[in-house]
């Protein structure tokens, strides 16, 4: 089998498996073939004749099999691509988005040459706070999560970039566990915040092997997770500037519960796709 044929045959298995549109089936098989032979996407069509091993034939119709079951390709080859770097991620870790990207470049925007601290809340594959240190270097970086599997992940990429983030196992959700986290300038989060009610309505790539716990939310209360990370705010002597992804249906939401909760200076900002991404405020605190 050339590459070429491969390439061509696994795009239609890719397609035929309705997981996929086109595009995307042409994105997922250029990558699985670039991890296979090491060829970007300009050297497989200058070698597109190239003829595929017995054993590279063997491994691309493997991964070919799981993607066709709608296994995410960054879960089949064990990496992703976020702020320019390479990640570790398993199926303990959401892969990351490119949305996420514009929440850190909000902070690095305002604070890239301040001294100041920084906790990322639910870092799972700590590509946040890790982006955040490698950005700002001068900075001290918290990372928490209440997972140990996905804290593992997150070791991992720093120890791959270097950088000394310390991190927390901890649950933000129980106040109990909220004076034994450090008092930082910055908290940055992309808290779960999708409803079960619209689970249904996703691409199985997400629902059904993306980690639940780290999207979805009940439909009763479906701001859980921004209410407990204000409260926490709220529960600390040192006044805080919050950096938060939203979803794009309840901006506004959000913006009232910061409001009643006392935090100023409120923003919304829009991602690439002009959707409602993200949310900035400021925190002091009160007698």
């Amino acid at each position: 089998m050339t590459l070429r044929e491969a390439l061509e045959e696994g795009k239609q298995h890719l397609i035929n498996s309705h997981h996929y549109d086109m595009r995307e089936a042409r994105i997922v098989c250029e990558w699985l073939m670039e991890a296979l032979v090491g060829w970007n996407k300009t050297q497989q069509l200058l070698h597109d004749n190239y003829a595929l091993s017995a054993s590279q034939e063997q491994q691309w119709n493997q991964w070919l099999q799981r993607a066709e079951q709608g296994e995410p390709v960054q879960y089949i080859l064990g990496k992703a691509w976020f702020c320019g770097m390479e990640w570790k991620v398993t199926p303990d870790v959401l892969i990351p988005r490119p949305e996420t990207e514009q929440l850190v470049h909000w902070v690095i925007e305002n604070h890239q040459h301040d001294c100041v601290s920084i906790l990322d809340i639910g870092t799972g594959s700590g590509c946040i706070a890790i982006s955040l240190q490698q950005q700002m270097p001068q900075a001290k970086v918290y990372a928490l999560d209440v997972d140990e599997k996905a804290l593992q992940v997150a070791r991992e990429n720093a120890i791959r970039h270097q950088s000394p983030v310390s991190f927390i196992q901890a649950d933000i959700l129980s106040p109990s566990t909220w004076k034994e986290l450090p008092e930082t300038d910055i908290i940055v989060s992309n808290p779960p915040y999708v409803s079960m009610a619209e689970r249904k309505q996703m691409p199985i790539r997400v629902s059904r092997y993306e980690p639940a716990r780290a999207l979805f939310v009940h439909d009763q209360d479906p701001l859980l997770f921004y209410r407990a990370i204000a409260r926490f705010i709220q529960s600390r002597k040192k006044p805080a500037e919050l950096y938060l992804e939203i979803h794009e249906e309840r901006a506004e939401e959000v913006a009232d519960l910061l409001q009643a909760a006392k935090f100023s200076s409120i923003e919304i900002r829009k991602d690439w796709f002009g959707k409602n991404r993200m949310i900035k405020a400021a925190y002091f605190s009160h007698p």
